[in-house]
């Protein structure tokens, strides 16, 4: 059972930013709360622009991710989404490498972390993976500041991948790219690297399983 795996960028009219943040958390916490299927959604926004949303969101499957578009939380959102957004682009990803610390999150709104989204285009996904695959995994087991690492590729462009990551905070963030592993990465990685784009974010509703 493939687990269903999301990217959606969000444009946000402002005059419904409150109505916004009460939706959503309902949204998140009762998914939490109420769905087993529902493992992990991420909001953010771009910093010092609230109205560019990113929200990253696994299930379990799409039979799990169709139970949550029929709930009255999400639906409570849909209605939201009708008028206070100005537009909606949907990023459907195949999950690579999906790692997160065994301790679930409920972290609303902390200035503390750090929330990365990295695009990377590569010129082989196979080789690519079998470079950045263990770097993850070695983070996960590894760095204690390390709490979410995910890797996907977009079902339409499958050179094209995205990574989620969140850190502690920005000291655990440079201490992860002056590990040598990170730096390994990095050198075997150069060749088949493309195009690049890494975006900060501000984590305004992270929640997962563990």
């Amino acid at each position: 059972m493939t687990e269903n795996f999301r990217l959606f960028r969000l444009g946000l009219n402002l005059d419904y930013e409150e109505e916004y943040k009460q939706i959503g958390y309902t949204n998140f916490t009762q998914s939490m709360a109420l769905e087993p299927g529902t493992l992990a959604m991420y909001g953010s926004h771009l910093p010092k622009d609230f109205s560019q949303q990113i929200v990253v969101e696994r299930y379990a499957s799409v039979e799990a991710y169709q139970e949550h578009v029929q709930s009255p939380h999400f639906k409570a959102f849909v209605d939201l989404a009708q008028h206070a957004l100005n537009s909606r682009e949907v990023v459907t990803l195949t999950p690579k490498l999906l790692h997160q610390k065994p301790t679930a999150l409920r972290i609303f709104d902390d200035e503390q972390l750090a929330v990365r989204l990295a695009t990377v285009t590569v010129s082989d996904s196979k080789a690519f993976s079998e470079i950045v695959s263990p770097e993850m995994q070695t983070s996960m087991a590894k760095e204690d500041g390390v709490l979410v690492m995910y890797a996907g590729t977009d079902v339409d462009n499958p050179d094209t991948w995205y990574f989620f990551e969140v850190y502690q905070n920005e000291a655990a963030y440079e201490q992860h790219r002056a590990t040598p592993h990170f730096k390994d990465y990095i050198d075997q990685s150069a060749k088949l690297i493309l195009d690049k784009q890494l975006q900060t974010l501000h984590g305004d509703m992270l929640v997962n399983r563990g």
